[in-house]
């Protein structure tokens, strides 16, 4: 397995938005509790992607390029997030930058999430669909300035309230389970491919945004629009094209490689 670089993996790779770096421990509260890149109870080696083999997927059958990328960034792994954060920070990356988004993510969680304390040091976790149903679009908008997606977020926790499973979808097949995800508001493709990937679990999930889809026609020839390129990169990576999508990604949108 490879090293793990907590600093690439959650604050650099734009998976996560909600971890902090403090007194040099990388710190955020998931599902109700405070994980640490430090941790090693079960939860957390999971959450941390742990168990996988990531040498065993750098030595498998890759072209050149790829291997590049992927061994450029010898720490970074792919993140096992609860679906309901997973979601809410997706939704809130639509159409932003990651400064604004780990913004909107923040003022979230400060505003109507939980409260948790880390070596003096106050954390804020993301909100209950309860909390988020019960709130005006006017009011979350102006409190986290997220614009329409203050929208979507309320709608969406009303959809789970009423009985939208997302844990059903981390067992349904892939294809199944990015369908159902896109009934959800403001989840439209590259939403649900992350939230499959980071939330569910679903290594056949390969998110397309500008930088993906420009590495995918200059490096594979694969041209077209998002779905086109997303099923031929499934085609060429196999079922963890998730996991080099990612280092693909941050290699691209970082310089690492030249796209």
């Amino acid at each position: 397995m490879r090293n793990f670089d907590p600093f690439l993996t959650l604050m650099d790779s734009a998976q996560a938005f909600h971890f902090e770096n403090i007194d040099g421990v990388y710190a955020a509260c998931v599902a109700g509790r405070i994980v640490t890149h430090t941790d090693e109870d079960e939860f957390s080696k999971n959450y941390f992607d742990d168990f996988r083999d990531y040498d065993a997927l750098l030595h498998s059958e890759l072209d050149e390029k790829t291997r590049l990328a992927v061994s450029s960034l010898p720490g970074l792994r792919v993140l096992n997030q609860p679906a309901w954060e997973a979601l809410l920070a997706f939704i809130l990356s639509a159409n932003n930058n990651v400064k604004r988004i780990r913004l909107s993510v923040k003022l979230l969680n400060e505003k109507y999430g939980y409260v948790r304390t880390f070596n003096g040091h106050t954390l804020y976790g993301f909100p209950s669909p309860e909390t988020l149903s019960k709130l005006t679009d006017t009011e979350l908008q102006k409190e986290i300035r997220c614009g329409y997606r203050a929208k979507y977020l309320i709608e969406t926790a009303k959809m789970i309230l009423d009985g939208f499973s997302l844990e059903e979808l981390r067992e349904a097949p892939y294809e199944i389970a990015r369908k159902r995800l896109m009934e959800l508001s403001g989840v439209g493709g590259k939403v649900a491919d992350c939230v499959a990937l980071f939330g569910l679990g679903h290594t056949s999930a390969f998110p397309v945004d500008v930088w993906v889809k420009r590495l995918m026609a200059n490096w594979y020839g694969v041209e077209g629009n998002p779905e086109f390129v997303r099923k031929e990169a499934r085609r060429i990576f196999g079922e963890n094209c998730g996991i080099y999508q990612q280092s693909l990604f941050h290699a691209a949108r970082t310089g690492i490689i030249e796209v």
